[in-house]
């Protein structure tokens, strides 16, 4: 599993490619996995064993987007909106992927929101 640790600013979306693959020996991307018909969901929480996530992020509500699944490639977007309605500081997440009924981790990490000077 990847560890994803992301910093943005919140004074601009965040808008990020991202392409699952297998990992050689070496720890470099290996080929694409498939991830066609896939559903992907994020949470944001202070901290992982939070009952409450402060953000969800996913598929069915159009922050991931599945640009060309067969090559594993997908994005993640954050609007400037959300990012500005959040408190400053360091979240943990996970991006979890159902497809055929299996729940998968695709990474987790943090990701960290600073405040932006044009916001």
């Amino acid at each position: 599993m990847a560890t994803v640790n992301i910093t943005v600013e919140n004074d601009a979306d965040f808008y990020r490619q991202f392409q699952y693959a297998t990992a050689n020996p070496d720890g470099s991307a290996g080929p694409p996995i498939n991830i066609t018909g896939a559903a992907l969901e994020m949470m944001l929480r202070w901290n992982a064993a939070d009952d409450t996530a402060v953000l969800r992020l996913g598929t069915d509500t159009g922050e991931f987007v599945l640009t060309n699944p067969a090559s594993g490639l997908f994005t993640l977007k954050i609007s400037q909106s959300v990012l500005q309605q959040l408190a400053l500081g360091t979240y943990a997440h996970s991006n979890i992927m159902t497809l055929g009924g299996l729940k998968s981790r695709i990474w987790s990490g943090q990701i960290t929101i600073n405040p932006g000077p044009t916001r």
